[in-house]
């Protein structure tokens, strides 16, 4: 039977992600940041079947076809059509993300791109800036059933964290394939997850729990603030204590939403939790909407529309909130009417 929890808990998560993205308050997007991305790792282990243990073909076609593949279409599809992005100035050579612009690209340049995007899953668009988490769950998937065939559970955990507290320390990546310290840690929540669901662990059940766990990820925020893209050494274990604690919080409430399914805004979560992706692929694009919106209100100049991911300047003047509806909804909207029609052609052609 489906868990429906689980997929609320993804819609959960998906939502704070594109709320990020959209420039809401500083302090309330540190908090955010540091559970919000672990949780899908730690879902991807929570849904894991042991049965994998002996099928690893299986398992590794289900993460090229479930990870890998989507990465790589959409990446080459956005790669495709950068230079339509850039003469109508979702892209250009003044604004950018954190002051990293860009330009039109030549045949040496889709090429170079393409090869990064197929070899090492990375060199992906600035529409797809969120496409780095795919890289991670791709590689930290892998780096989990590696450690889980060969080593016991919690010595399997305990060295895939060492491992990425020591690659933190050096700064030392893979070369070529760039595999770093963000990875493993990756693994170590997709392998914490595995291990609450093997135990039938149910603690994000307990509601003084989740309050003790909300004062930790509050104390975390203030003295260790990090994220998956932004941690030192020092702050792997502590980051990953509140990220896992956020991460029960998040799991309670859709824990609590999943009692009540008939409810119009516990159906909205279910259905986007089951389509994170589209929102993480499409959220960037249609946030560029409002973008314009802003750019006809103030009078700013076109090329502002390639300021990624958001124009900041007016995102923290309220205007977050609007980014963040169409971030998700437009998305979600898009995908309901595609399998709307969908289901109708279907129908008529039986």
């Amino acid at each position: 039977m489906r868990d429906l929890s689980v997929s609320i808990a993804k819609g959960i998560a998906i939502i704070l992600m594109v709320m990020g993205h959209a420039g809401c308050p500083d302090t309330v997007n540190s908090c955010l940041g540091m559970m919000r991305m672990p949780l899908f790792f730690f879902m991807s282990g929570y849904c894991f079947k042991e049965k994998y243990l002996s099928d690893a073909a299986t398992y590794m076609k289900r993460r090229v076809t479930g990870i890998y593949w989507p990465y790589l279409k959409w990446s080459l599809f956005f790669l495709f059509i950068h230079n339509i992005c850039f003469s109508v100035n979702i892209y250009s050579d003044e604004y950018g993300f954190l002051g990293k612009t860009s330009m039109l690209y030549s045949t040496a340049d889709f090429l170079e791109h393409g090869k990064d995007i197929v070899t090492k899953m990375a060199g992906h668009e600035q529409l797809l800036g969120g496409f780095w988490f795919l890289k991670s769950l791709f590689v930290g998937s892998i780096l989990f059933f590696a450690t889980r065939k060969v080593v016991s559970r919690f010595w399997g955990i305990a060295s895939l964290l060492i491992i990425a507290i020591l690659l933190s320390y050096f700064e030392w990546k893979m070369p070529y394939f760039r595999i770093s310290s963000r990875e493993f840690l990756a693994s170590c929540f997709i392998y914490a997850g595995h291990l609450y669901k093997s135990y039938q662990l149910s603690w994000h059940k307990n509601l003084w729990f989740c309050f003790f766990a909300i004062i930790a990820v509050g104390i975390g925020c203030v003295y260790s603030p990090a994220s998956m893209l932004s941690y030192k050494w020092w702050q792997v274990v502590p980051y990953a204590l509140c990220a896992l604690l956020g991460t029960l919080v998040i799991f309670n409430i859709s824990y609590q939403l999943s009692q009540y399914t008939a409810n119009v805004g516990t159906k909205f979560l279910i259905y986007v939790g089951g389509y994170t992706f589209n929102v993480l692929t499409w959220h960037f694009l249609s946030m560029k909407l409002v973008s314009l919106l802003l750019i006809a209100i103030y009078g700013l100049p076109i090329k502002q529309l390639s300021e990624f991911p958001v124009i900041e300047k007016y995102a923290h003047q309220g205007w977050w909130i609007l980014y963040l509806c169409v971030g998700v909804s437009i998305p979600v909207l898009w995908t309901y009417c595609y399998h709307r029609l969908k289901d109708t052609i279907c129908g008529s052609n039986i």
